[in-house]
């Protein structure tokens, strides 16, 4: 019985527990880790955003009262997609709108982060009607056919993306590694997926890596309710 209030037994619990919480404060810290990407680097979480949905918007109808504060809207949203999809944001979901005189016609292309139908943070940049448009340059290549371009966007891209440059690069890394943030990107809307990388010094015309890109391809766009009607375009 005295061995068992030895100095020594007390020492070995406590060094026991000592490893138990280590072991626990370890497990925790690897399961918060942030999203590795394909060259090593990693980025916190919070700085990325996966984006669903890069779409021209036809018009742009905000109910009375609305306004971005503390980066949230005030009230609802009315994006009009096309002839028979209309983009509901609903009051209080983060965003940002970057598009001068949003409220004119075929002026502004929207990126939003969905879950089914719903918006959970959205961004409203200038984009005329077309079939793509010009986004910053891509950052890094992330496992699983993703982006992430230089403002934080992550994005989908192209099996194989065409560059954009009088001089020729190996790979889209090695692009990436030539011209860093000084590039663009090229995104299509109806693939859904970066296509194109743009080097600063490239005229529109020249290509020196070009790819043919399977038209059968097609990837989901989302759905969401049916337009009920002009809103009251006014600002608040």
């Amino acid at each position: 019985m005295r061995q068992f209030f030895t100095l020594r037994f007390w020492l070995t619990l406590a060094a026991l527990g000592g490893l138990t919480l280590l072991a626990a404060l370890i497990a925790r810290n690897e399961s918060s880790k942030p999203p590795a990407f394909v060259d090593g680097s990693v980025v916190p979480s919070d700085e990325l955003r996966k984006l669903d949905l890069v779409s021209w918007v036809y018009g742009i109808q905000p109910t009375p009262g609305f306004a971005i504060v503390d980066g949230k809207t005030t009230t609802d949203l009315a994006l009009v997609l096309d002839g028979t999809r209309t983009m509901i944001i609903k009051a209080g979901t983060p965003g940002e709108i970057n598009c001068p005189n949003y409220t004119a016609l075929t002026t502004c292309t929207v990126a939003a982060d969905l879950l089914g139908d719903g918006v959970l943070w959205f961004s409203i940049i200038p984009g005329v009607p077309g079939a793509s448009v010009k986004l910053p340059a891509v950052r890094e290549l992330i496992d699983g056919g993703w982006v992430r371009l230089a403002n934080g966007w992550v994005v989908q891209h192209a099996p194989v993306v065409e560059r954009n440059c009088p001089e020729d690069t190996a790979s889209l890394n090695d692009f990436i590694k030539a011209y860093g943030d000084e590039a663009t990107s090229t995104f299509n809307f109806e693939r859904q997926e970066v296509v194109q990388v743009t080097c600063p010094a490239a005229p529109d015309e020249t290509t020196t890596t070009s790819t043919t890109i399977d038209p059968t391809v097609t990837v989901p766009v989302a759905t969401f309710p049916p337009d009920t009607g002009p809103l009251d375009t006014s600002e608040g």
